[in-house]
């Protein structure tokens, strides 16, 4: 929304302790740029609350540069190029003495991403080549960045496209310009593809070595780019988690998951949001609780073994209680397991097992261990997420 939608749940929002919270729309929806004669004029009035918002959360801002002022675009049209691409360039140097100058709202850290989805139709289908290139799109936001003075340090990347392309990384990572992180969109139903991407990509760079080591940020993430009822469901919060699994060994520096709050208008469940908007009531969906419990699993990473085909999951120690997570994510949304678990090199004596499902039971069991090991079983419902807890007494 043109206004600043995450006002109404900086609460629940800080409660999620976010690393980075992404922004697109800033020059369309908050009318920052204008025009005085033959010069440009700036206007930060509406952003700048917006900013503040996600500041007072404890993130960092990710600034999408997006989309084309309708002051200097061709046509008028936000998703052309400008008529003179120096202005484009003068547009991205004063928003990064903006947000990161000493004498502006002097934010250290902040990630601008050189526009939103370029290749989709929506966003300008943009190419590699041609009248809309996005590398020329993108060299003339670097040529900004370099001229802006005074200002703290800061990441400039992209491309930010629908997915992971090996020809629009290669292109942007030989184009010679500053490139200080690699960003993408993935919406892919199997969380394998995740990991699977994450090795293609370092495939890729391996004849680059210089970029395998810079930021890699998936800055939209989802089951899918349409709207569906699932993300409102126990699906998407299963989805969630079987896609962090996937990821929390070599994945992205940041994995960003659209959206935190519904639009306006979806009061019949497809909302992308973690949250509903304000005229459905605010309420936090299964999603929204998928960070927090599975931030429990912090600590020291324990081998695991026996993942199938439906259910994963990860382990760890912390203040000598081991903790397992399960998830069972069906993309079909049907199948049920009864899984096996077994708990070695332990030492002898009275355990506390508990069982948390998220949003579900949570029961406590306590068994003797008279050699080295516990076993148990644990009924894993389609969509579900749970966290076993063993504690010696």
């Amino acid at each position: 929304e043109a206004t600043d939608m995450l006002a109404s749940v900086v609460g629940k929002v800080r409660a999620l302790q976010p690393k980075i919270i992404r922004i697109d729309h800033l020059y369309d929806y908050y009318q920052v740029v204008g025009r005085d004669g033959n010069g440009l004029t700036f206007d930060w009035s509406k952003l700048d609350p917006v900013i503040t918002t996600i500041t007072s959360t404890g993130a960092k801002p990710v600034l999408a540069l997006s989309y084309m002022p309708s002051v200097i675009a061709k046509d008028g049209s936000v998703i052309n190029p400008p008529n003179d691409w120096n202005e484009w360039a003068l547009v991205v140097q004063r928003t990064i003495e903006h947000y990161s100058g000493k004498s502006g709202r002097n934010l250290s850290g902040v990630y601008y991403e050189v526009w939103n989805e370029p290749d989709l139709a929506q966003f300008g289908s943009w190419k590699l080549g041609g009248e809309k290139n996005y590398l020329t799109l993108y060299r003339y936001a670097a040529i900004g960045a370099k001229n802006a003075a005074n200002v703290n340090a800061f990441s400039l990347g992209g491309p930010s496209t629908t997915g992971l392309y090996k020809n629009w990384i290669l292109a942007l990572v030989k184009s010679g310009n500053r490139l200080n992180f690699l960003s993408w969109h993935s919406y892919l139903s199997n969380p394998e593809q995740f990991a699977t991407d994450q090795r293609n990509l370092i495939s890729w760079l391996v004849p680059y070595p210089t970029y395998t080591l810079i930021p890699k940020l998936i800055t939209e993430f989802g089951f899918t780019g349409n709207k569906s009822r699932g993300y409102g469901s126990m699906y998407g919060a299963a989805h969630t988690a079987a896609v962090i699994r996937q990821l929390i060994s070599g994945g992205p520096t940041y994995l960003t998951s659209f959206q935190l709050k519904d639009g306006p208008g979806q009061s019949d469940g497809t909302g992308w949001g973690l949250i509903t908007h304000d005229d459905n009531g605010l309420r936090e969906k299964p999603r929204y609780y998928v960070f927090s419990f599975l931030d429990a699993m912090v600590g020291t990473r324990l081998g695991l073994t026996g993942e199938g085909s439906w259910v994963s999951g990860f382990a760890s120690k912390r203040s000598g209680v081991i903790r397992l997570a399960l998830i069972n994510f069906d993309s079909n949304g049907n199948h049920s397991e009864q899984v096996p678990v077994k708990w070695t090199g332990l030492e002898p004596g009275s355990y506390n097992l508990r069982q948390r499902f998220l949003l579900g039971r949570d029961a406590t069991t306590t068994h003797a261990v008279d050699e080295d090991t516990l076993a148990t079983d644990v009924f894993m419902p389609a969509q579900s997420v749970a966290i076993l807890e063993l504690t010696k007494q």
